[in-house]
């Protein structure tokens, strides 16, 4: 399987996470999940970073679908009302980010213990799993860098 295609794959796990997540709950706890899927994400992030070519067009092309799915969050969640919204919109822009909505509540937590709103809750976790892709990105080019250094 070539380079691009391993890419593609790994970018839609989350969806597939996603759309399984009710499923997977009962057999993994969200806290385990959580870890695993955070690591897979960082590692994600570290395999963009070594590709060939323009570093700046590898981290929009690993984070393509992660934006993709947040704007139509954004859109579905933020700009519509429950009247308007589109389910089928709806459902698949949570899916992607599903596996970090723990970290997401944690966050959240900390600042407004009191009332739990999810739409909130769901904007910090795509926030989370922004910044584990890009710590993973960032990581990966300082072991790239290191790696030809030392050759």
């Amino acid at each position: 399987m070539n380079q691009k295609r391993k890419m593609w794959i790994w970018l839609l796990i989350p969806f597939l996470y996603g759309a399984l997540s009710f499923v997977l709950a009962w057999i993994i706890p969200p806290l385990v999940a959580q870890i695993v899927f955070g690591a897979f994400w960082l590692w994600v992030g570290m395999q963009f970073a070594r590709l060939s070519g323009s570093s700046i067009k590898n981290f929009v092309w690993g984070n393509s679908l992660w934006l993709i799915s947040f704007l139509l969050f954004l859109w579905q969640f933020v700009l519509l009302n429950d009247e308007n919204r589109i389910m089928g919109i709806a459902v698949v822009s949570q899916n992607y980010m599903l596996s970090f909505v723990l970290s997401g509540a944690w966050i959240y937590r900390m600042f407004d213990p009191s009332i739990i709103q999810t739409t909130p809750i769901m904007i910090l976790a795509y926030i989370v799993m922004f910044m584990v892709f890009a710590i993973g990105f960032v990581w990966g080019k300082i072991k790239k860098k290191t790696k030809i250094e030392r050759v």
